[in-house]
C-alpha cells in the first residue's frame, strides 16, 4: 500500500498520472541542476587551489623583504611606516548561477604606506605585502564563492533525492496500485453484466 491519498477512480488515475510526469520533470530539472552546480564547483576547487598557492608564495616574499628591513632599519622604521598606512578598501563583484549568488571577482586595493624612503628594503616589503593582502583577498573570494556552491550541491542533492527516490516511487506505487484495482473493478463488471444478461436462443 502507498498511503498516498488521491481520488478515486479514473479521476484518480489521471490525478496520479499528471503529478507523476510533474515529479518526473522536476527530478530532470534538479539533476541538471546538480551537474551544473557540481561542474561550478569543480571550477572553484582549482580556483582555490590557485589563489592558496599565490598567496602562501606571496607572504613568504613578503616576511622575506619585512625580514631584510628589520635587519636594514630595525622595528622603528617598520613602525613609523605603519603609522603612516592607508586602509586597504575591497570590492567584490557577486554573480548568479543556478540560483546561488556568490563572489565571481575580488578587487583589492591594498592601501598601505606611500613611498617610504629610509632602509632600501623597505619600499619593497611595503609591496610585497600589498601583493600578499591581494592575494589573500583572491583566495577568501574563491573560497567563499566555493562554500556558497558546495553548499548548494548538497541541497540540490537532497531535493533530488526527495523527488526521484521518495516521491516518483509513492506516485508510481499509488497509480500501479489503483490500475490493478481499476482493472479488477472492470473485469468484474464485466462478469456481472454477462451474469445478467438474457439467455440466446438456442441455448
Amino acid at each position: 500500500m502507498s498511503g498516498l491519498r488521491h481520488p478515486p477512480g479514473r479521476t484518480g488515475r489521471a490525478w496520479l498520472a499528471e503529478r507523476l510526469a510533474v515529479a518526473r520533470r522536476a527530478a530532470g530539472v534538479l539533476e541538471h541542476e546538480q551537474e551544473v552546480l557540481r561542474r561550478e564547483e569543480r571550477r572553484l576547487d582549482a580556483l582555490v587551489e590557485r589563489t592558496a598557492s599565490t598567496w602562501t608564495t606571496a607572504v613568504r616574499r613578503a616576511e622575506r623583504w619585512e625580514r631584510r628591513a628589520l635587519v636594514l632599519g630595525g622595528r622603528a622604521a617598520l613602525a613609523a611606516a605603519a603609522a603612516t598606512a592607508r586602509p586597504a578598501t575591497v570590492e567584490l563583484v557577486w554573480r548568479t548561477a543556478t540560483g546561488v549568488r556568490f563572489p565571481a571577482e575580488a578587487a583589492c586595493e591594498p592601501g598601505g604606506p606611500d613611498a617610504l624612503g629610509g632602509p632600501s628594503a623597505l619600499d619593497p616589503a611595503a609591496d610585497a605585502y600589498r601583493a600578499a593582502l591581494t592575494a589573500a583577498v583572491e583566495h577568501a573570494a574563491a573560497r567563499r564563492a566555493h562554500d556558497l556552491v558546495a553548499a548548494e550541491v548538497r541541497t540540490a542533492g537532497q531535493r533530488l533525492h526527495a523527488v526521484r527516490d521518495r516521491w516518483v516511487p509513492r506516485l508510481e506505487g499509488a497509480l500501479t496500485e489503483l490500475e490493478l484495482r481499476l482493472d479488477e473493478h472492470e473485469r468484474e463488471e464485466l462478469v456481472r453484466s454477462r451474469a445478467a444478461a438474457p439467455p440466446r436462443e438456442g441455448t
